[in-house]
């Protein structure tokens, strides 16, 4: 089974941020850290406090394209819709690029969507033919009506929209929410390091109900796997067996798309099984 993680943070400059591991994660260590776990491939997903995030990720897929791509950080210049839809429909045409990913989770941070600044990004991303990945805790609202609106964009919905730190029953509450854009075919949903949400140790079989339960609204072929490894509070062999070994609902056959194969399909991944 062919083992994609769907969201790494590489980085070897900047502070990252408090709930990150504080030492760079380079892509040499990571290598190392995926030789130790069993993981095939990683979707690079380039963090806010490297000024080269994107570059630097990008020369990593061009490198190693059978291991790497990379869901690219949109610029400030990139959503500037006078410049921005040009090199936006381009954005795929840089080697290893398979996708933008948006942080809207502060106030500031989704003010540019509540006031219709990001409207133009996607009908344009749709016209490109880029995965979008959303983190939006809090606001789903707002991810459903993108997915109505734009039923051709492939949307991913970050981290099962969990709010930052929530963990036990917490860290569901909004799982009627979530549910509900299971409607949306186009609308996938990414199980980042999930194990980090229970308050018992692996298996994490409280997790089995909330999980069962996303499980039965989006089916097998529209849930990606993740690690989110630089924040990762238990070991990285643990993050992925919990998906691959221990979910006693998946069959081999769910396991094989959740595990990689639906992200690979999602975003176009050459190679992809």
């Amino acid at each position: 089974m062919l083992i994609v993680d769907a969201q790494v943070h590489p980085w070897k400059e900047g502070q990252a941020s408090s709930h990150h591991r504080q030492s760079p994660l380079t892509i040499e260590l990571l290598q190392h850290e995926m030789a130790q776990a069993g993981v095939d491939r990683v979707l690079l997903v380039p963090p806010l406090w490297d000024p080269s995030g994107n570059a630097y990720a990008l020369d990593a897929a061009r490198r190693q394209p059978e291991r790497f791509a990379v869901m690219g950080l949109p610029s400030s210049e990139l959503l500037d819709p006078q410049i921005g839809r040009e090199r936006l429909l381009a954005w795929k045409l840089q080697p290893g690029m398979v996708g933008l990913r948006f942080l809207l989770n502060s106030p500031e941070r989704i003010e540019p969507l509540r006031a219709g600044a990001l409207d133009w990004v996607w009908p344009a991303a749709e016209d490109a033919g880029l995965a979008v990945a959303l983190l939006v805790p809090g606001r789903l609202d707002a991810a459903a009506a993108i997915a109505e609106r734009h039923p051709r964009l492939n949307l991913i919905v970050d981290h099962l929209a969990v709010p930052r730190g929530a963990r036990g029953p917490g860290a569901f509450q909004h799982l009627p929410d979530l549910l509900a854009l299971g409607r949306f075919p186009n609308v996938v949903v990414k199980a980042a390091g999930v194990g980090d949400y229970a308050t018992d140790p692996y298996p994490f079989r409280s997790l089995d109900e909330p999980l069962r339960r996303v499980f039965d609204a989006f089916g097998p072929r529209r849930i990606i796997w993740a690690s989110d490894l630089s924040r990762l509070k238990h070991p990285y062999r643990e993050c992925v067996a919990h998906f691959a070994e221990a979910l006693p609902w998946l069959s081999a056959e769910d396991r094989a798309l959740i595990m990689g194969g639906n992200l690979c399909r999602i975003t176009g991944w050459h190679g992809a099984a």
